[in-house]
């Protein structure tokens, strides 16, 4: 459960949850709250991005078994939130959306199934920004759908956790590539900038404030192993590992702001809920 206070700021209402106990498991046919939808869909854009990132991982032979664990994990992962998703997919843009990244995601699956090489991961690669590009049209769908600003820290939140992975996929891929990793500056940037809105969010309660901080450090320790000297098996291996701790803390934070989410809209009266959620 989640101890809901309302204030008063400049006019308008400031509603903030504090968790005070864990909340009780909710049923399977139950339907999925407007910050799970959120945050589900968005936890797709990671899903394809921690499958290219583990692919390219065992082109790299780094750790190649535990790389192969996580990709199977997260195409299994990535189906079973299809199906949870088509749940709240109730209107023809929500259901056309979630058919692209159906179609989108069968044919970036059979193309991991191809031995990793250095030309069929920058085949693999292309794929995976398709994904991602048409989870995140997805994810913005049940954003608009929930018709409020509140949900959009569910997003954001999601989408750091999809960041720590897609850092990790193009340093991998310059590795094998040889390329330089231009393309790494501009989504380093927005990681940074969305932890600082994160951290001035309503909703940012003093749990979430203290995962943040967990988060920041963690930070520091991938973009370190990311400016490392050489592209030798050793920073390669601290790639993968400091970008799977960052995307467990981003995780849960993603996680505690649905639940957030979740119980204020519960709490509060219909008139009032019916403009946030």
């Amino acid at each position: 459960m989640w101890a809901i206070s309302i204030s008063c700021l400049g006019g308008g209402l400031i509603a903030t949850a504090t968790a005070v106990a864990a909340p009780a498991v909710e049923s399977a046919h139950a339907e999925p709250s407007r910050g799970e939808l959120v945050n589900e869909s968005g936890r797709l854009r990671m899903l394809a991005e921690r499958m290219g990132k583990a692919y390219a991982q065992i082109a790299l032979n780094v750790m190649p078994d535990k790389a192969r664990e996580q990709m199977a994990q997260s195409q299994k992962r990535f189906e079973d939130n299809l199906r949870f998703v088509a749940r709240g997919a109730n209107t023809p843009e929500l259901k056309s959306q979630l058919q692209a990244v159906t179609t989108a995601y069968r044919s970036y699956a059979l193309a991991l199934t191809v031995p990793p090489t250095r030309d069929s991961v920058a085949l693999a690669h292309r794929q995976t920004e398709q994904v991602v590009a048409d989870a995140d049209r997805l994810t913005a769908a049940f954003d608009a759908h929930a018709q409020g600003g509140t949900a959009k820290i569910v997003n954001i939140s999601g989408r750091e956790r999809m960041l720590s992975q897609r850092l990790a996929r193009l340093y991998f891929a310059a590795a094998l590539s040889g390329n330089n990793k231009s393309d790494i500056e501009k989504y380093r940037i927005e990681f940074k900038n969305a932890l600082v809105t994160l951290e001035g969010a309503p909703l940012s309660s003093p749990e979430i404030k203290r995962e943040l901080e967990l988060a920041k450090t963690q930070w520091l320790f991938f973009d370190q192993a990311m400016q490392g000297i050489g592209d030798t098996a050793s920073n390669i291996r601290n790639v993968a590992t400091t970008s799977e701790r960052l995307l467990e803390t981003m995780d849960n934070i993603t996680a505690m702001y649905s639940n957030s989410l979740k119980y204020l809209v519960g709490a509060l009266p219909a008139w009032i809920a019916s403009g946030i959620a």
